[in-house]
């Protein structure tokens, strides 16, 4: 028997990952075999979420499925099984203004053990806004409660991923902000802890395959802290850089800190201090597309004296906070060529996490653990083992937020006695970058007119053009 009561059974366990995009699913055996699939929505809304996961599914192995976890997108909701909010939508923008100017700090602290961030997303701008735009709201879940719900028959989700309006410490909605903003909580879904078990599988057919009645489903949690769990992300000190259509950096921490204006909440064992970028992948694709990477050596770049880029293509969060923000090129010359334009793209993007370090007060780390798509440049992971000053590591499997999943639904069916366990057995690194010291004084001089640039163009808006 295991931790849950459930028979225990020998066979993989299976972490889910449901992403903006694409559904990413890892199977891996209890000898420690891998098996990974991916399939991209046809559609952002309920039905191409779970066609995507039925056609993942169908591709897999399922016989001797031992248990399943979950991880998602957050910030998306879902109102009454139909209307998807997008997490990157603007609705709950006049709401997070007034939530921030009237509630106070001390409030937040109180029933949710972090400040509110500067974030649309989060949960009580957006069910603020939903009950004032749909009178005839029923429910509202994220995409892993729908996922959940789907699979065991069951609306559940976790704490952390309803941060901002539950009470971390405590695995429960905060009652008193609901009772603010007027939103009943039977509405949302029931909360559990995220190694709980949400319940079993329901026999759904699948083409050409069939997912068994009977296998434990767990809950887990939101996309990026399943992420920070699969790159082994877990004591005080780590520091860290997710990559993707958006990027994550910051550090954990003992204590939360009261004044940040980028994101600090509860996490296991510490608090995450940290910001998010909101331009950060469109930024290389754009220069990938426009001006191809090719090889590219640092000091060879940084000795044609390349133009200063601005990555905020689709405005930017941390520490900016401009939707409304454009990127541009400083300090184009007729010597100018598309190498130089490719370097400034990337040195972009990674003076945007730099910005964010220094809004966190530069904090001390021994490492760097990146993971994303980006993880796998690696000019892009010495450039930043250069400025920040320290080595960079890249985990060997790179689809961190399954992994996280998985890693959830392990501990909680018992094949690890917690997540340290499974975190030496399951977060090994592929590479290793240290930083030289030769050309970082470089950086942090370019990295001072970067900082001087959009304070001296803000005033004018891409609309006037």
């Amino acid at each position: 028997m295991n931790r849950e009561g459930g028979i225990h059974r020998k066979g993989g366990i299976l972490g889910i990952d449901l992403g903006t995009s694409s559904v990413k699913m890892l199977l891996k055996s209890r000898s420690g075999g891998t098996v990974k699939v991916k399939e991209t929505y046809r559609e952002p809304a309920p039905s191409g979420w779970w066609n995507a996961v039925k056609k993942a599914l169908s591709r897999l192995d399922l016989r001797k499925l031992a248990a399943i976890g979950l991880s998602s997108q957050v910030g998306t909701y879902l109102v009454n099984g139909e209307v998807v909010i997008p997490w990157s939508g603007r609705e709950g923008a006049e709401e997070l203004s007034e939530i921030r100017e009237t509630f106070g700090r001390e409030l937040f602290f109180r029933e949710i053990d972090m400040p509110h961030p500067n974030i649309i997303s989060y949960p009580v701008p957006r069910l603020l806004y939903i009950k004032r735009h749909y009178p005839q709201v029923e429910s509202v879940c994220q995409p892993k409660d729908f996922l959940c719900e789907m699979l065991t028959g069951r609306r559940l989700t976790d704490p952390y991923s309803w941060r901002g309006l539950a009470k971390l410490s405590e695995g429960r909605y905060s009652q008193a902000l609901l009772d603010r903003i007027g939103f009943p909580v039977q509405k949302l879904p029931g909360m559990i802890p995220v190694t709980g078990r949400a319940g079993e599988t329901q026999e759904i057919s699948l083409e050409g395959n069939l997912l068994p009645a009977g296998v434990p489903v767990f809950i887990g949690m939101n996309d990026f802290y399943a992420s920070l769990l699969g790159m082994g992300v877990y004591g005080i000190g780590d520091f860290f850089d997710i990559t993707g259509t958006s990027e994550h950096l910051g550090v954990v921490e003992s204590d939360p800190d009261p004044d940040t204006e980028l994101v600090s909440s509860p996490y296991f064992c510490g608090n995450v201090h940290y910001g998010v970028t909101a331009s950060a992948g469109a930024s290389l694709n754009y220069g990938m597309r426009l001006f191809g990477f090719g090889d590219m050596e640092p000091m060879e770049s940084l000795s044609r004296k390349p133009p200063v880029f601005l990555p905020y293509l689709n405005g930017e969060r941390a520490p900016v906070w401009d939707a409304d923000a454009r990127g541009m090129f400083f300090g184009i010359d007729g010597a100018c060529e598309k190498r130089d334009m490719a370097y400034a793209v990337m040195e972009g993007v990674v003076f945007s996490l730099y910005h964010i370090y220094e809004c966190m007060g530069r904090p001390r780390g021994t490492v760097m653990r990146v993971s994303g798509g980006a993880a796998a440049n690696r000019v892009l992971c010495e450039m930043k083992a250069e400025l920040f000053g320290v080595p960079v590591i890249v985990p060997e499997e790179t689809d961190t937020s399954a992994l996280g999943a998985y890693m959830t639904a392990a501990v909680g069916a018992g094949r690890y006695a917690d997540f340290e366990e499974a975190i030496e057995h399951n977060c090994r690194s592929r590479e290793c970058i240290r930083p030289g010291g030769l050309y970082q004084e470089r950086l942090k001089q370019r990295f001072s007119i970067y900082k001087e640039l959009y304070p001296a163009i803000k005033h004018i808006r891409r609309d006037s053009l």
